[in-house]
């Protein structure tokens, strides 16, 4: 066999209910000169018993390579090793493509030298192969500019030699070596994305990505390493506001949550962020100010009163602080994170995620987003009209929507010439809905009293 313009890498482990039309999903290309690696990473199913047979039947076409549960970064950096295309696609054994997938993108990276990865649209499927949605991207450069969300690492094909550039998938990492790998790839060539449906995504529960709290950990460390921001590099401020009023009964930030007042849990946290140079609480409260001078916030003022009812912005009570520190002190932060006293599940690992992901994006601001799945509604001509759906759908298959959770800020000073902390550009961290849990009734403090509750139990 000549030199193989494209190199398809089928991962495999114990996905042998799925294995025959992965497969033949690659076999039956309308495009001729490519090749198949599979990677068998220690499956004890039926897999080694189809491949053998595949084998068999094409013996030019199909390449096995056989480990021993080595994980998906280090079976698909075996599996390029092993082959010998110019471009390279991945596909997951669970999955299977589109019959024009390999002519359409290799058509494209033909026609554009200058991009380094090409990537589709996608149908989702469920168990049993029944299409459940078509998940159209947006427009990189038209309708989306930050990079901060990965296609599907199956699907998406990309240089060898782009490749080689990055390094390959980091075999360190159990979750998340797509999104490591994309953001590596993206920083060092440019990607393009073709809005036709090409492959099918199979969503169910045995699929990695329904692991949500180590995937979301994972994405932190890799953000971490990638933006490498050491210590006095930038000038980064904290700033706590905590008013004495408060819509709930007596002054919320000094309730009695567990064993410490409210204000302490984001003050123990935000002095943990190695990253922050100053954490102060802007408060008119001098109860509050104390309590927070005493759990190690710096209270170099009180704010103003007119600056402390419900309708004043977080914007104005910034600009109160940044002015304050500019005129008594001569100081001026590179970077601004506003943490909120209402969410006290917070942690140091969300709001140095936050910085990191403003640093590696070059957004505007970042917030911290949880997800939401419900149905919501507004008053329209004849009564209610749907605001976040147009077709009422089983949950499963509805588009996911992140709900703004206001437990962190983090954004560029310059914002506020535009009255708005937000800028134009915002990215977002995701949280979980626990972690999110915004204080704002009586029942939501009861509801903080039970998950510290259950947290004082288990340990």
């Amino acid at each position: 066999m000549n030199k193989p313009k494209v190199s398809i890498i089928i991962t495999a482990h114990n996905y042998a209910k799925y294995l025959k039309e992965c497969i033949d999903s690659a076999l039956n290309q309308n495009f001729d000169n490519y090749e198949i690696v599979i990677v068998d990473d220690g499956s004890t199913d039926e897999t080694p018993r189809i491949l053998k047979r595949y084998k068999k039947r094409y013996p030019r076409k199909i390449k096995i390579v056989t480990l021993n549960g080595v994980g998906l970064a280090a079976a698909s950096n075996a599996g390029i090793k092993a082959s010998k295309g110019e471009y390279i696609i991945r596909l997951d054994a669970d999955d299977y493509f589109d019959e024009n997938i390999l002519l359409v993108e290799s058509n494209y990276l033909d026609r554009h030298p200058e991009i380094g990865m090409v990537y589709a649209d996608y149908f989702e499927i469920d168990d049993e192969g029944v299409l459940i949605s078509y998940k159209r991207l947006m427009k990189l450069g038209k309708e989306i500019k930050t990079l901060d969300r990965p296609p599907l690492a199956a699907g998406a094909m990309y240089r060898r030699k782009c490749y080689d550039a990055v390094g390959g998938y980091n075999e360190a990492l159990r979750y998340q070596e797509d999104y490591d790998f994309w953001t590596k790839f993206t920083k060092k060539f440019k990607v393009h994305n073709i809005n036709l449906p090409l492959m099918y995504y199979r969503r169910h529960s045995g699929s990695m990505s329904t692991n949500m709290k180590p995937k979301m950990a994972a994405r932190r460390d890799i953000k971490k390493r990638i933006a490498n921001i050491k210590i006095g590099d930038h000038k980064i401020l904290a700033i706590v506001p905590a008013r004495a009023k408060s819509r709930i009964k007596g002054k919320l930030a000094l309730r009695k949550l567990g064993r410490k007042p409210l204000i302490a849990y984001t003050i123990e946290e935000a002095k943990k962020c190695k990253l922050i140079d100053r954490l102060i609480v802007s408060t008119d409260d001098e109860e509050i100010a104390e309590v927070a001078k005493r759990y190690g916030a710096e209270v170099p003022f009180l704010r103003p009163k007119k600056l402390a009812s419900f309708g004043v912005g977080i914007e104005a009570v910034v600009k109160h602080t940044l002015d304050y520190l500019k005129k008594e002190e001569g100081w001026t932060p590179d970077i601004v994170a506003v943490l909120h006293v209402p969410n006290p599940f917070k942690k140091e690992e969300h709001i140095t995620e936050a910085i990191n992901t403003l640093m590696i994006y070059d957004t505007d601001s970042v917030i911290s987003v949880t997800e939401d799945e419900h149905f919501f509604w507004k008053p329209g001509k004849h009564g209610l009209e749907p605001v976040t759906f147009r077709k009422r759908l089983l949950k499963k298959d509805r588009e996911t929507m992140y709900r703004e959770n206001g437990a962190i800020y983090v954004f560029k000073p310059e914002n506020l010439k535009t009255g708005d902390i937000l800028g134009n550009s915002v990215g977002n961290i995701l949280m979980d809905k626990e972690e999110s849990l915004h204080i704002e009734s009586e029942f939501d403090f009861w509801l903080a009293k039970q998950i510290i509750k259950k947290h004082n139990e288990k340990n």
